[in-house]
């Protein structure tokens, strides 16, 4: 017997909206493989950003993949083994995320002319940093938001605590309030 809960239909401006938001993601991240790979020896300062910018960009393409292939399917073996693949990359998605953070913003603000050592590439650089800074504003608004709802469903809660705990005059199935002892 298995039990699968029904989603709700999305509407045609979510869809697109989805399909917006996929395809800037896929772009950015696209640039981002070809900008470490163009100037992967132009940033001496701190030779791991634009390995970073190529790394970040496949595994979040590959990432995007998987969910698709795991999507498609709702059981069998290609879900299970894309969901464990899933995980692996968002798990190391994250430690990599977290390391090229440390890379960009240690280094801030960098030289940016060649003739001068250290040095890294302008634009390598700066979109290595503006990519990075706006997922860490995307996951600081996420998180912001899930500290709202969750402190208005405790507030929802407490609110309706009355209709949750029964007074001491009341018993559980009592038809009115007013039904005293039994």
């Amino acid at each position: 017997m298995e039990t699968r809960m029904d989603l709700k239909p999305q509407t045609a401006s979510q869809v697109a909206g989805i399909v917006v938001v996929n395809i800037i993601w896929w772009m950015v991240m696209i640039a981002a493989i070809g900008l470490g790979a163009t100037h992967l020896t132009s940033c001496t300062i701190q030779p791991h950003i634009p390995i970073y910018l190529i790394v970040l960009g496949a595994n979040s393409i590959l990432s995007l993949t998987v969910t698709y292939t795991s999507s498609a399917f709702d059981d069998g073996a290609i879900y299970v083994l894309s969901t464990a693949c899933m995980t692996v990359l968002h798990i190391f998605s994250f430690g990599w995320f977290i390391a090229g953070t440390s890379w960009i913003y240690s280094v801030y603000p960098p030289n940016y002319l060649p003739g001068n050592a250290p040095y890294c590439h302008k634009v390598t650089y700066q979109f290595a940093f503006v990519v990075t800074t706006l997922v860490w504003v995307a996951l600081g608004l996420i998180f912001f938001c899930g500290c709202c709802f969750g402190m208005l469903i405790c507030c929802r809660t407490v609110c309706a605590r009355r209709h949750l705990i029964p007074n001491r005059g009341s018993f559980y199935g009592a038809i009115s309030e007013s039904a005293g002892d039994v």
